[in-house]
């Protein structure tokens, strides 16, 4: 059985979620893995092949279609990447079994299709908060069968505990993944400016987008040394062992789903400080495995409390570690997949046109993942989203944003005037 993973690129938690894959492929599975990207690092396309899983980087289009036309399933590692909307929208009509894994929640921004929904052998899910969109919920209750979720970070039960999460240790707080304000709150350092602690710092791990930004506000705000910047870094475990709380503080309309970051911190007994998003609400029980919060005041009250109650910190650290084992495991991603690819396989290849779902012309594949298309006018305006926390996915320059499509298609006139719109 030949499994065919078609992927933008193999960064950050898709390129960890991969892996996984790999690691856990049963002996009646080949996996192959097209990149369309060339990379900026090779971390996780090396671990991979060392699982002797071919790994193909930016083909021919030829050799694209050649692999899907001799694959079994051909796996789709979605989210809205300009690179994969052309590589699909320049496809002929193609005979396939289609599976679809689902990186993005789909709930803000940009959308699931509901074309790829309903034209997908099997949709996997990366969190259960994506039952909530509205794509889903137009489904008739046969498509919905074919829709499950498969968390994509299988094998943390094998991670340690953070030598900083026990009782008699200071608190120590951190914070992983992107500053992305278009991920992260964009009033992160109102937030961390809040807690009334004498030397109170957050380590930043990840990469250092925005990082003078945030580093501004911190200063205009008095507190110079507010945040500690670490960059990234391949060693997340030796980094994340340094910590005891994650104030892992989200824009309320983020795309994240299964928040790796969140994950592999919780699994090490680091006690999380989210949101009330529907993601982070999907992994964190508020009380029990973590603390979730809905406003600055109470994100200082939190921080505080845990500061001044090391025994309870420790407890909910420890709560959180076996919540995660125990729910994001090597077998249950294996057999979720094993027992996908063996429905998918009953099935008979059926023709797709991935035009119908998509359109034509760059403009069309930008504009069927918006959820409100009306922000794009024809005539070359934008007019902005009331929400100010949906603005950040506008301007931000990568993402699926216009500006990150304009990027790879300079030449599409509608593109290029919505990106003019947006330009800072």
């Amino acid at each position: 059985m030949k499994i065919l993973h078609l992927t933008s690129h193999f960064g950050g938690g898709v390129g960890r979620a991969l892996l996984g894959v790999a690691e856990n492929a049963r002996y009646d599975e080949e996996h192959c893995f097209i990149g369309l990207e060339t990379p900026e690092k090779t971390q996780f396309i090396n671990a991979i092949r060392e699982q002797d899983c071919e790994v193909i980087i930016a083909p021919t289009h030829a050799e694209i279609i050649r692999q899907i036309s001799n694959c079994d399933i051909l796996q789709l590692e979605w989210w809205c990447h300009p690179a994969m909307l052309e590589c699909l929208g320049k496809l002929p009509e193609i005979s396939v079994r289609l599976l679809v894994w689902c990186h993005v929640s789909g709930l803000y921004g940009q959308i699931i299709p509901l074309q790829l929904l309903k034209s997908a052998s099997r949709f996997l899910l990366t969190s259960a908060c994506s039952w909530q969109t509205s794509q889903i919920q137009q489904l008739s209750p046969a498509e919905r069968q074919r829709i499950e979720v498969v968390h994509s970070n299988g094998g943390l039960e094998s991670w340690s505990q953070s030598v900083a999460c026990c009782e008699n240790a200071e608190m120590v707080v951190g914070y992983l993944g992107s500053l992305n304000f278009s991920k992260l709150h964009p009033d992160y350092v109102q937030f961390l400016a809040s807690v009334s602690i004498h030397g109170f710092k957050v380590s930043l791990i990840g990469d250092e987008t925005n990082k003078n930004i945030l580093q501004q506000q911190a200063e205009d705000l008095g507190y110079p040394g507010l945040l500690d910047f670490i960059g990234y870094t391949e060693g997340v475990e030796s980094e994340l062992s340094k910590i005891n709380v994650l104030a892992y503080l989200l824009n309320p309309t983020h795309y994240g789903t299964n928040e790796n970051a969140l994950l592999e911190a919780m699994a090490m007994g680091i006690v999380p400080v989210v949101l009330n998003n529907p993601a982070e609400c999907a992994i964190v029980e508020h009380g029990i495995t973590g603390l979730v919060v809905s406003s600055i005041e109470e994100f200082s009250q939190a921080i505080k409390w845990l500061d001044q109650n090391p025994k309870q910190r420790t407890q909910l650290g420890l709560q959180a570690s076996l919540s995660i084992k125990k729910r994001y495991t090597r077998d249950s991603m294996t057999k979720a997949f094993t027992a996908s690819y063996k429905t998918v396989m009953e099935l008979d290849k059926h023709v797709l046109n991935f035009i119908d779902i998509f359109g034509q012309r760059p403009a069309d594949w930008f504009l069927s993942c918006q959820q409100d298309q009306s922000v794009f006018i024809k005539d070359g305006h934008v007019k902005l989203p009331s929400n100010p926390f949906l603005r950040h996915q506008l301007t931000e320059k990568n993402k699926g944003s216009v500006l990150h499509f304009h990027r790879y298609f300079p030449d599409d006139l509608k593109l290029t005037q919505w990106a003019r719109q947006l330009k800072p």
